[in-house]
């Protein structure tokens, strides 16, 4: 079985399209309702897949991937809102801990959600423009817009993340389950509050262009 250099999970296609332009020798790929991609980026072997919104289409692809295309190591991107002061729009929160912050468990007694850890790849020596930071930490992961003042501060209170998104929980724990080395990064598209809608919509294309910059760096340095 062919063995990729790097497998990606990435919810949306409008997050994957400027990865997906950049792909030499690219293959498209269509099972059931999954759209995958082969090819080359940056001189490595990639495999990537389109997810979809949410923590369980987000595990559910990953694992198909992990199956399909096999890879050595794993890479899950996509937008985020920021729940943190630290944050500016535009950044990228490189995961070291995944809280799946919907999970509430009160029966037999009250348990904090899961959390699942992420060892970061190295990126002391990659150059990067001013343009935007990188930030290590922790990153909260469930099926909730979070788009209010209130429940930003109040997650923020409760588990001191940085970001919060969707599918980074999925990714995380089926890694985790399958054995396998997972990378996140999260890139700013809002503040987590009541105007994210027109925040998300103004930031997207800077967000995915940011990330791109990274990998590029990460797969050339």
């Amino acid at each position: 079985m062919n063995i990729f250099d790097f497998g990606f999970v990435i919810p949306l296609l409008a997050e994957a399209k400027p990865l997906l332009q950049q792909i030499t020798h690219r293959k498209r790929h269509k099972s059931a309702s999954w759209e995958m991609y082969t090819g080359i980026l940056f001189d490595k072997k990639i495999s990537l897949i389109i997810s979809g919104s949410g923590k369980i289409k987000s595990a559910a692809a990953t694992q198909f991937l992990i199956d399909a295309f096999p890879a050595k190591q794993y890479i899950h991107y996509g937008t985020a809102g920021a729940i943190s002061s630290k944050l500016n729009i535009g950044d990228i929160v490189v995961a070291t801990r995944v809280i799946e912050h919907d999970v509430i468990e009160l029966f037999p007694h009250k348990i904090p959600p899961p959390h699942h850890k992420i060892t970061p790849p190295n990126l002391k020596n990659i150059m990067l423009n001013n343009d935007f930071s990188l930030v290590w930490g922790t990153i909260l992961s469930g099926n909730e817009d979070v788009i209010s003042t209130k429940r930003k501060h109040q997650l923020h209170r409760l588990h001191k993340g940085l970001s919060v998104d969707w599918e980074s929980a999925g990714f995380a724990l089926t890694c985790e389950l399958n054995g396998v080395v997972g990378y996140i990064f999260r890139g700013i598209s809002d503040n987590a509050y009541e105007h994210t809608a027109s925040e998300y919509g103004k930031n997207q294309n800077l967000v995915v262009t940011n990330i791109m910059h990274l990998l590029k760096g990460f797969f050339t340095v």
